[in-house]
């Protein structure tokens, strides 16, 4: 096949046509230096038709050399354009692959509002027949408008029949209590025949006595003319008169503002169906997008973005919770950027680093940081062409199980809430139902008391203070941006156990004493150790280290052998048993290097009691998650708190709402608002900022005093207190006004008449 059947660019034609004049001319130059040539031409001549040819060598060579160039450019600048043209197509690929998953999450959506079991569904609606047959004018109707038109019809139908029964009821009533009231007559009807039949008798033996009394009575009321009181003076009559004006006067004009003023209720506006929306669920749902840094230093940006978009597919067929999905972007190339404000919170870095000497991804956590490596064979990273690989699968299997825990607590907590969540693992869902049940109910503040007990009189001091720093502080401050926290110690000598509870059994196999695990709650004494409920406003978590005395010493916990237990939504105990080698001085005073493993296990116990998630093993993960758990608990207990003061305040309407709680609700509206917004954008840090300033409102404006005072106040009290005071000032009062109208109206008529 010839060059010029291959090559079809006509930019390079002429630079074929170029190179094969130039070889001619080549062959020309070799021609003209051949010695076996004829030998008969004069070498001068030949030498200068040599230096002819190879000046128009030469040329030629310029000009191929010139369009070689021209043809080397114009290469650059396709593959430029087609790297370009690259680009675009796989920017365009990954946000159909967005627009994609937005698609099967809105028709996943889609599908659960269609098979939400409506409660129309259950009611006994007339047929569709019957009901198109008395309205005909629905016939054009679509089943919605159809549907809805009949649920109307059975309303105004059951309150029709409703108000047919309170009709029928009262009629009953009146009904059955006439002919009680008719039994009642009917039944001393004997009694009133035998009392009439009585005083006939009688009075038929005194009729005929009483007859000349009644003439001789009769004739004297015939001449007797009856006798009037005197009439009243004008005067007397105009001063009766203006005393019952002025009474009435003050009673209107200053005493019933008065009572009004002072009586009043104020009750300030409360969106109340802005805080019932939000206490069903219906102005926000709560979702968390975690953002995931990945970090590829050793790959081009072109294959990093393709394993970017592979992983990201693999963790959307992994994800069965739409409301809690990992979203992974790039890491960003300059560091010294700085973030923009509204930029989500990172939940972790994945830092991928290439061996030649593995064969399959490997995995492994920073213990303190929030930083996850895997570290992969360069031979595993997936082609352009390839949709998934092996790497990508692995990623997201173990970006999978690092969030499992937090997924299935998040779910349970929204499952509380009666809001849909996914389904997960009865063994996890217990183990998620038992670490909750155990830990503490969320506080703004923590109150932390770390008591000393010991049965004797040693030891009667220890280094709290240095422990504290040591093993408690840094704890604290990793939980300041969730909650706040205060510490207090205490020392208890001869502190006994309870009389009640039993006591330790001596352990021949083991040489120790121990305590039955039934047993571990009858440990705490609490009639006689200082153990108080709460300081404060907030609960308190205790902590009890006790040192048993040596005649029982070491004391463990039977079977297990454990020296330290947590109370659920208490606190934790720790048994620090001395050993034989210790200094008499150290048995009176305990130094931190003897209390460091009690408190160590404290902080451990701490953790548990906070509702930090077991998993994944690093702290800052595991703060991470607590926060983002604190957040959608404190959201939902504000939302649900708003929707029960609205209730309150509909069925209680005497119930005063002084300004304060309507700041109090438009501050946590405000907040709820923002909390949610932040959730949305990943924004975990401000989200629990906001919602705890929500609760706190809604606690506040709920538990108004003068609003819990008002709820123990109703009506029939208010009557009782005055009835005795209003009732001997106002019946006369009335009688006397009534009789002042009653003589006005009659000298008015008498006025007309004459």
């Amino acid at each position: 096949m010839a060059i010029r059947d291959i090559v079809a660019n006509p930019s390079l034609l002429p630079v074929l046509g170029l190179s094969a004049e130039t070889r001619d001319q080549c062959m020309k130059l070799l021609a003209t230096l051949d010695p076996t040539a004829d030998l008969s031409t004069d070498p001068h001549d030949r030498a200068l038709a040599a230096s002819r040819e190879q000046k128009q060598l030469f040329a030629l060579l310029a000009r191929l050399r010139g369009q070689n160039r021209d043809a080397i450019v114009r290469v650059r600048e396709t593959k430029q354009s087609t790297a370009e043209a690259r680009q675009e197509i796989d920017r365009l690929h990954l946000q159909l692959q967005n627009l994609y998953y937005e698609q099967r999450h809105l028709t996943g959506e889609i599908a659960a509002c269609e098979a939400y079991d409506h409660k129309y569904r259950a009611l006994p609606l007339i047929p569709p027949e019957e009901f198109l047959a008395l309205f005909p004018e629905h016939q054009q109707s679509d089943d919605h408008e159809l549907m809805v038109a009949r649920i109307h019809h059975e309303h105004a139908e059951r309150e029709k029949l409703e108000q047919a029964r309170q009709e029928l009821l009262k009629r009953k009533q009146a009904l059955i209590a006439e002919n009680n009231k008719r039994k009642e007559d009917l039944a001393s009807l004997d009694k009133d025949l035998e009392r009439f039949i009585d005083h006939v008798l009688v009075m038929t033996a005194k009729n005929d006595a009483q007859t000349s009394l009644q003439t001789v009575s009769s004739d004297h009321a015939m001449t007797a003319t009856p006798r009037l009181p005197p009439p009243e003076k004008p005067e007397a009559i105009r001063t009766r008169f203006k005393v019952i004006a002025a009474f009435w006067a003050v009673i209107i004009f200053l005493g019933f503002p008065i009572w009004w003023k002072t009586t009043s209720i104020y009750r300030a506006r409360l969106p109340v169906p802005d805080m019932i929306d939000w206490a069903d669920g219906k102005t926000c749902r709560p979702v968390f997008p975690l953002e995931i840094r990945v970090e590829t230093p050793s790959l081009p940006e072109i294959e990093a973005q393709h394993l970017l978009r592979s992983t990201q597919h693999a963790l959307d067929d992994l994800n069965e919770f739409s409301a809690h999905h990992l979203r992974l972007k790039l890491s960003n190339e300059n560091p010294d950027q700085p973030l923009a404000d509204d930029a989500a919170d990172t939940a972790l870095t994945v830092r991928l680093v290439a061996q030649d000497d593995l064969t399959t991804p490997q995995a492994a956590l920073h213990p303190d940081t929030t930083q996850l490596d895997v570290f992969y064979p360069p031979s595993q990273i997936p082609p352009p062409s390839a949709s998934n690989s092996p790497l990508s699968a692995f990623i997201a299997s173990e970006l999978q199980l690092l969030f499992a825990e937090e997924k299935a607590i998040i779910a349970q907590v929204l499952s509380d809430n009666n809001i849909p969540s996914a389904h997960i693992s009865p063994d996890l869902a217990e183990s998620v139902t038992r670490r909750l049940r155990r830990s503490m109910k969320y506080a703004d503040t923590y109150h932390l008391a770390f008591s000393l007990f010991t049965p004797g009189s040693a030891p009667s001091s220890w280094d709290i203070q240095a422990a504290v720093h040591d093993y408690i502080t840094p704890v604290l401050e990793a939980f300041s941006p969730i909650s706040n926290f205060t510490v207090d110690t205490q020392v208890q000598l001869y502190a006994g156990f309870s009389p009640t509870a039993p006591a330790p059994e001596y352990d021949e196999a083991h040489a120790v004493w121990t305590l039955r695990k039934d047993d571990l709650s009858a440990f705490i004494n609490a009639a006689e150790w200082p153990l108080s409920p709460s300081i404060g406003s907030g609960p308190t978590i205790n902590f009890i280290l006790y040192v048993p005395a040596p005649s029982q010493s070491p004391l463990v916990v039977k079977d297990s052998l454990a020296t330290s237990w947590i109370i659920p939504q208490w606190g934790g105990v720790f048994l620090l048993n001395p050993t034989p080698i210790d200094a008499p001085d150290q048995l009176h005073h305990l130094t931190k290097d003897t209390l460091g493993p009690a408190f160590m296990t404290f902080s451990h116990q701490l953790l548990t009691l906070l509702g930090a998630p077991s998993t994944p093993p690093p702290l800052p993960l595991r703060l991470q998650t607590l926060t983002r758990i604190r957040a959608a608990t404190l959201l939902l207990s504000a939302s649900s708190t708003m929707g029960s003061l609205a209730r309150l305040t509909e069925s209680l309407p005497s119930i005063p709402i002084p300004a304060t709680v309507a700041t109090s609700v438009s501050t946590t509206l405000t907040h709820l608002t923002s909390a949610c917004s932040h959730l949305r954008h990943g924004q975990f840090q401000a989200a629990l900022a906001s919602a705890r300033v929500a609760e706190v409102e809604a606690e506040r404006s709920f538990f108004e005093k003068s609003m819990v005072g008002q709820m123990y106040f109703p009506d029939e009290h208010k009557v009782a207190v005055y009835l005795p005071l209003l009732g001997p000032v106002g019946v006369p009062l009335i009688v006397g006004l009534l009789k002042e109208v009653k003589k006005l109206v009659a000298s008015w008529r008498e006025r007309r008449l004459k």
